[in-house]
């Protein structure tokens, strides 16, 4: 296998920093060590040794790396050369490098650049990435296209800038992850992938930007991101229904205050023209974190607020919340025909933003009642659902699928939210009010003859269906109050209402129209059940195994009727 690489001028073409080899033949030069994940050479590399230049920028020369040196520029060239990992080029295509290929980064780049898939093309490159800027807390940029040779070599140069600029201008899969260090310093990793042959070729860009100088507890904490950010973007490049951002969301506090992840795949439509079929962003801080994930079936939006940790439950608790909360948005999907992938997608993505909010100080201090877990006993974290505070939508993108009648449009809008009130100066006067509110919106057309969609043209004989239109609403408050530390106000309060409106059309002409409406509302003092057992607890007469299984079923009773159904 005869590699040649050859730096050239962005302007003139010629050879720069170059060393002929005429006299003598190459010595033979050890690749660099190629992560674990990489096969090895199979083919040991003949290289030479030149001036390095500066390939930062794209107008820097880039370095040409190919199999078989096509015919046109098979001519007396001097040679010069980067360390390489994998290369896998086609007979008279160019392998184009931004810059000499002497490190990990480029290692993982050369094996990918001939991968068909997203998965493929982005694997290991995040944590890659990220073990960079933890060993050396510096900036990186690099590219690796393949590109049809041109008619000669003069023109190599402006096939490879066309081809960088292809690649971060329009690639099919776009990630970009920064990360603000307590410190101050911002590091902001970029990769563009274009998987997508076209005249520029295909190929991954990667650009690592560190501004600031990172502290060596900082390196430590984003070197430990790296298995997350590769998480994160493989369960999006999979284009799966499950998105995993929870490894991600786990990063170390004291070292880092804020993370943004973006990601968009990119593809195109039945005429040909490039659109996102999958957009995310997720952001994280000590207080907040948000999620907001874009498709063309609907929109996810997510977010919740980590300032009351002294009323967070345990990891038990937190779990039973989460099955409850799931149970409901199945319920809803439901009784408004939601599309499965977008629910599976939004369940998925609740898990994973409460899956675990990381250590927070609970000491209380001047932070008062919401910080100091010491306020709050058992008795009152059984009344609250354990989870941070969230407001949450799926919205299924609208359609109007039948021709005959686009006023009859196919809808699924649905919000879930939980929002926690303290009050009370101290301990002894604490009180605190919680409560979940849930909102649907739908309609679907249905076939008179099954629960299936209808097959609607325009003509009149498909015009036999159910217009169904869905609105239903929900709510749950928990209040309870303390004077002297003594229970003086405890109230469970629900209410439901609902409205199903049907309307049946034969042959294009309604025959029949029904509103089935439904609301309900009730209100459960809690007083006697908090009075109750703080007296058998005086007179020792309830057991610790008692007394849980006691706070586990007031749990229940929280989130019973949670969800319009």
């Amino acid at each position: 296998m005869n590699i040649s690489i050859i730096p050239i001028s962005p302007r003139t073409g010629s050879s720069e920093g170059s060393l002929s080899i005429a006299a003598r033949p190459p010595p033979r030069v050890q690749s660099p060590p190629v992560q674990q994940a990489l096969a090895p050479l199979t083919t040991p590399v003949t290289l030479t040794a030149r001036t390095q230049t500066a390939g930062n920028t794209p107008d820097a020369p880039f370095l040409v790396v190919t199999q078989q040196m096509p015919a046109a520029l098979e001519q007396s060239y001097d040679l010069t050369y980067g360390a390489l990992g994998m290369i896998h080029v086609k007979p008279g295509n160019l392998q184009v490098w931004e810059q000499s290929s002497n490190n990990a980064i480029s290692n993982v780049m050369a094996r990918n650049a001939s991968g068909h898939t997203a998965q493929s093309r982005l694997a290991g490159l995040g944590a890659a990435l990220l073990e960079h800027v933890g060993n050396t807390g510096s900036s990186y940029r690099q590219t690796v296209a393949n590109v049809g040779a041109p008619g000669s070599k003069e023109k190599i140069q402006a096939r490879a800038t066309d081809a960088l600029y292809s690649i971060q201008g329009a690639p099919t899969e776009r990630v970009e992850l920064r990360i603000q260090t307590q410190s101050g310093a911002t590091v902001t990793l970029t990769i563009s992938d274009q998987r997508e042959a076209s005249l520029n070729g295909t190929g991954i860009s990667i650009d690592v930007q560190v501004d600031g100088d990172l502290t060596a507890p900082e390196r430590k904490a984003l070197a430990a991101m790296a298995g997350g950010f590769e998480k994160a973007i493989q369960g999006l490049a999979a284009g799966e229904t499950e998105i995993d951002l929870e490894a991600l969301a786990q990063f170390d506090k004291s070292a880092i205050a804020s993370v943004e992840f973006k990601t968009s795949i990119y593809g195109r439509n039945e005429y040909g023209l490039r659109y996102e079929k999958l957009g995310a962003q997720f952001t994280a801080d000590a207080d907040t974190r948000d999620i907001q994930i874009n498709s063309a079936e609907g929109e996810i939006r997510m977010s919740a607020d980590l300032r009351q940790p002294a009323l967070w439950g345990d990891a038990t608790q937190k779990a039973k919340a989460v099955r409850h909360y799931l149970d409901g948005i199945d319920r809803a999907a439901e009784r408004g025909k939601a599309d499965e992938g977008l629910v599976k997608m939004f369940k998925s993505t609740f898990s994973a933003l409460n899956s675990t909010y990381g250590a927070q100080s609970t000491d209380g201090g001047l932070q008062g009642l919401a910080m100091d877990s010491g306020a709050w006993n058992d008795e009152d974290k059984s009344w609250l659902t354990g989870l941070a505070d969230f407001k949450t939508v799926l919205a299924a993108t609208p359609k109007a699928s039948n021709p005959r009648h686009s006023q009859e449009v196919d809808q699924f809008h649905y919000t879930l939210s939980q929002s926690t009130a303290i009050t009370g100066a101290d301990k002894s006067q604490r009180g605190v009010t919680q409560t979940q509110e849930s909102r649907l919106v739908a309609a679907y057309h249905q076939s008179l003859v099954s629960t299936n969609k209808p097959m609607l043209d325009t003509t009149t004989a498909s015009q036999n269906y159910l217009f169904k239109q869905v609105e239903d609403s929900a709510s749950t408050q928990v209040h309870l109050g303390y004077e002297k530390d003594e229970p003086v106000a405890a109230t469970l309060t629900k209410t439901l209402t609902q409205s199903l409106r049907i309307q049946k059309f034969e042959h294009n002409q309604l025959v029949q129209e029904q509103v089935i409406p439904d609301q309900q509302s009730s209100v459960v003092d809690l007083l006697p059940l908090l009075t109750q057992l703080r007296e058998r607890e005086k007179e020792q007469k309830i057991t610790d195994e008692e007394k849980q299984s006691l706070l586990e079923s007031w749990n229940d009773m929280v989130f019973s009727g949670l969800t319009a159904s």
